[in-house]
């Protein structure tokens, strides 16, 4: 029978095979791949490549895609719903209905069957934890002007502008940041990452692989980060069908600021005019359901005052276009004035700046 110190000694011999190569590989890679995080700078020029990033992927599209669908890894599966902020979650058999709204509003299935007990919780948690991570792997480029998010513009060793990107709130790891690289049409290449969950700062992983899906929109199906492959499988976008009273979509003529406004909220066809040969006037269509959804709530608790609003100076005049019902106009000024159906309702500036952050008014126009 071998003695204490002898087991000892072969137990340590052991520990040592198989965690000494690991070892060496970590310190391997550490030295071979950790970087700084770099500084940057924060302004319009960082914001510009940010919005050069989103029209490469046709950001519109992605705007305007009301569900996705898609399995990450071959282990989580996702039906998500943005036009009503929820999204069911999959793995093993459970099954997760996640309110992105209100998380105390989700729902848990253990093999079908809706489950309430202890755990609850904890599969909620998970669930949410799961959509940060894979959504994110997913619709990452598209989250730069995310609110919390600061972006900064940095210059690459071989004079390239590249973004980084740094989420101060929000998610599952707030204080990551990522440094996007792009081709010369400004479509993303790779990103690096300065994040919790790895232990290496710097690291690299692809965004090349993308497709195109039925909605317009660019997704990504595949990511290489180092020797590992990360797949997205299955990705489904749609468009939902409208119901009754639905906004279908916002036809918005927005002036720029310091510039008076050419005609009072009555005359809209000659903004939309405007709009086509005045450089200060501008027309965008919006279709982003989730947004619209929001800002029909917001506008539709506005309290009237019941004054004539038809000759505001307004600096957003805007179509709100409804399936199966008639067109409301919606005038909003910047100081205080807001009238809907050429009748003034109190202020919101909340609304305003609601529709700005939309358009990316401050720093498109």
């Amino acid at each position: 029978m071998p003695k204490p110190k002898k087991i000892l000694k072969i137990i340590g011999g052991v520990i040592i095979f198989f965690t000494l190569p690991s070892l060496l590989f970590f310190a391997f890679m550490y030295f071979k791949y950790n970087e700084d995080l770099p500084t940057g700078e924060k302004g319009l020029a960082a914001d510009k490549l940010a919005i050069r990033m989103l029209n490469a992927l046709n950001h519109d599209a992605y705007k305007a895609t009301d569900y996705i669908e898609f399995t990450f890894k071959k282990r989580h599966h996702f039906k998500w719903n943005k036009a009503e902020n929820t999204c069911e979650v999959y793995w093993k058999n459970i099954r997760v209905d996640l309110n992105l709204s209100n998380h105390d509003n989700s729902e848990v299935y253990v093999s079908e069957k809706l489950y309430t007990g202890e755990k609850v919780h904890d599969y909620i948690h998970k669930a949410e934890d799961l959509f940060n991570n894979d959504t994110f792997w997913l619709v990452a480029p598209y989250k730069v002007f995310d609110e919390g998010v600061e972006r900064r513009l940095v210059k690459t060793e071989d004079d390239k502008d590249a973004l980084l990107v740094t989420y101060t709130n929000g998610g599952s790891t707030p204080g990551d940041s990522y440094l996007w690289h792009f081709d010369d049409n400004g479509k993303p290449t790779s990103y690096q990452m300065w994040v919790d969950i790895l232990p290496i700062d710097g690291l690299e992983a692809s965004w090349s692989d993308w497709t195109t899906t039925e909605t317009g929109v660019q997704l990504p199906t595949f990511h290489k980060l180092l020797v590992l492959g990360l797949e997205i499988e299955g990705i489904k976008t749609e468009q939902l069908e409208l119901k009754d009273g639905d906004i279908t979509n916002m036809d918005v003529v927005f002036i720029r600021t310091g510039i008076s406004s050419p005609s009072s909220i009555q005359d809209m066809e000659l903004r939309y005019m405007y709009a086509k040969h005045d450089g200060h006037v501008f027309q965008k269509t919006i279709n982003n359901r989730s947004f619209l959804n929001t800002f029909k709530k917001k506008f539709s608790e506005l309290k009237s005052t019941k004054e004539d609003g038809r000759f505001m100076d307004a600096r957003f005049s805007i179509l709100i276009n409804y399936k199966s019902k008639p067109t409301d106009t919606l005038a909003l000024g910047e100081h205080g004035t807001i009238a809907l159906n050429d009748v003034k309702h109190e202020f919101s500036e909340e609304l305003v700046n609601m529709l700005k952050d939309e358009l990316m008014y401050y720093i498109k126009y």
